[in-house]
């Protein structure tokens, strides 16, 4: 069987004879369609709750909280759909929600412009679009969590009566989901903040699919998304926050809802659940691509789709990691803890997790863990051999070869593909 997948912008294929082939597994899709999107917003917003967030936003300030360029998000079709009705507004604020991700960015610049010509082109008159930066913004201290997470926020959104936040659902490995809680914690939230409440990553309940706004009980322990909820709940202070969900795919909206945050939140953790979290038996060989760009485009963020599917691969089998890591290993500021960590042996990894939590340390551990378990972690990508290796990976220069040298190791090997995992979860099953 041909099968393509996601690599940067472009596709890269591969084959893999059908008895071998244990699954090939997707993110719910659909075409990238425009009018479909619209159509879909439209619908969404006919709930009944929307007249009620018209009503309450007149002649008042309202803050957005958008999804910054590395996100995976039809920003351009939600603006469409929400722009002409906040004419009524006082004032509206944007503010690109960066967290610890590097703030003035090419792509994040266009992302500003294009938030600019949609407000103008809908009349808006009082509106402003920020891009938050963990490090230099002004920042406002609203105490800190029972779990000890300093809590301090962007100024900007000091004065906002009402918050509004644009957020595409997906599981995500150590905060339960992408949803719009991270876009306040730590989406506008400073360096330390982030640092407090990511240290819970080293939680095993720290883990993916799970919430404390979950409907399922079994599902509601996760002290990462809590405390994320409680600092998000310091920043409000009893303010009305509305959001706008999606559930998509390359810019294809395949579900979405809009209301209160936390009822919101609930109904697509459960849509989330339906369609992109699987039981999988483990085999032996593994093939992952996130997706593509954006996904794809430095290591840093490319690693998320490795924990999200590891479980399906055995103890001593191998992965095949597609990703063209075009931007290179990751944000400079994420090198000290992350990179320079990685390439250190392993037990060193495992050392310096062991005393005060270092922001982005969490990541060569959870490399580390998974490599050690592995026979062996190909990686087709755009990164120098070198560093691959001194990574403690295997360079590929052909995912084909790859595939052509496990099926002449073994003919009747069992081989899982897996495209867009950023999206999605995967879970070991008997």
């Amino acid at each position: 069987m041909r099968i393509t997948l996601h690599y940067d912008t472009a596709k890269v294929p591969v084959e893999v004879p059908e008895d071998n082939l244990s699954g090939l597994i997707v993110p719910q899709q659909e075409q990238a369609d425009r009018t479909r999107n619209t159509q879909i917003l439209s619908e969404t917003l006919q709930t009944p709750c929307f007249p009620e967030f018209q009503t309450i936003i007149q002649e008042r300030r309202l803050c957005v909280l958008l999804a910054d360029a590395t996100r995976d998000l039809p920003t351009a079709d939600c603006l469409d759909a929400i722009a002409p009705q906040l004419k009524s507004c006082s004032t509206v604020q944007f503010i690109l929600c960066t967290g610890t991700h590097t703030a003035q960015t090419k792509e994040n610049l266009s992302l500003c412009r294009l938030v600019q010509k949609i407000c103008g082109d809908y009349g808006l008159r009082n509106f402003e679009v920020i891009i938050h930066d963990c490090q230099t913004t002004r920042f406002l201290d609203a105490g800190l969590t029972s779990r000890g997470t300093p809590v301090r926020y962007n100024a900007a959104a000091q004065n906002a009566d009402i918050f509004l936040v644009f957020s595409d659902i997906k599981p995500h490995y150590f905060a339960g989901y992408s949803n719009p809680v991270k876009n306040f914690v730590p989406g506008i939230c400073d360096y330390e903040t982030a640092r407090g409440n990511h240290s819970l990553t080293l939680n095993a309940a720290s883990t993916f699919c799970a919430h404390p706004w979950h409907s399922n009980p079994v599902r509601q322990n996760q002290p990462l998304a809590a405390d994320q909820v409680e600092a998000m709940e310091k920043i409000t202070k009893g303010r009305p926050v509305y959001a706008l969900t999606t559930i998509s795919s390359h810019q294809a909206i395949q579900w979405a809802a809009f209301g209160p945050i936390r009822d919101v939140c609930q109904k697509a953790f459960t849509q989330a659940d339906l369609w992109n979290l699987h039981t999988v038996k483990p085999v032996e060989r593994l093939i992952v691509s996130p997706g593509g760009f954006p996904n794809d485009m430095d290591l840093y963020i490319a690693q998320r789709a490795l924990e999200l599917t590891e479980q399906a691969v055995c103890n001593g089998g191998e992965i095949l990691f597609v990703s063209a890591c075009q931007h290179g290993i990751g944000p400079e500021k994420s090198l000290e803890h992350f990179w320079n960590l990685l390439i250190r042996p392993f037990d060193e990894i495992y050392h310096a997790i062991e005393g005060e939590y270092k922001l982005f340390s969490h990541k060569p551990y959870r490399f580390a863990r998974l490599i050690q378990r592995l026979r062996k972690l190909w990686v087709y990508s755009e990164l120098p051999d070198d560093q691959v290796v001194a990574a403690h990976m295997t360079p590929a220069d052909s995912p084909q070869k790859v595939i052509d040298g496990w099926l002449k190791e073994n003919p009747a090997v069992k081989i899982l593909i897996i495209d867009g995992a950023n999206k999605l979860a995967l879970r070991a099953g008997i």
